[in-house]
């Protein structure tokens, strides 16, 4: 659990902000590999889902506006 402050208008920026998450970039924005030093495994079928407040987002982190107080979860799938 990490409290951020920042200026961000986007979640892409807080998260990098404070070296939360790494990833390639595609033609959607950042796909994220990396959440706070842990890597996804690709062969065990395991991925970053977002979500705010308990219920997924269907935006990247790229395209997510943040604001005060918003309550942002980055969870370990294993599975397509």
């Amino acid at each position: 659990s990490y409290n951020i402050s920042t200026n961000e208008e986007y979640l892409r920026g807080a998260l990098e902000q404070e070296d939360l998450i790494e990833g390639t970039e595609s033609e959607f924005g950042m796909f994220i590999l990396t959440v706070d030093g842990y890597t996804a495994n690709d062969d065990n079928e395991e991925w970053w889902s977002i979500s705010k407040e308990g219920e997924s987002l269907m935006t990247g982190v790229d395209e997510t506006p943040i604001s005060d107080g918003d309550k942002f979860e980055i969870t370990l799938i294993v599975g397509y």
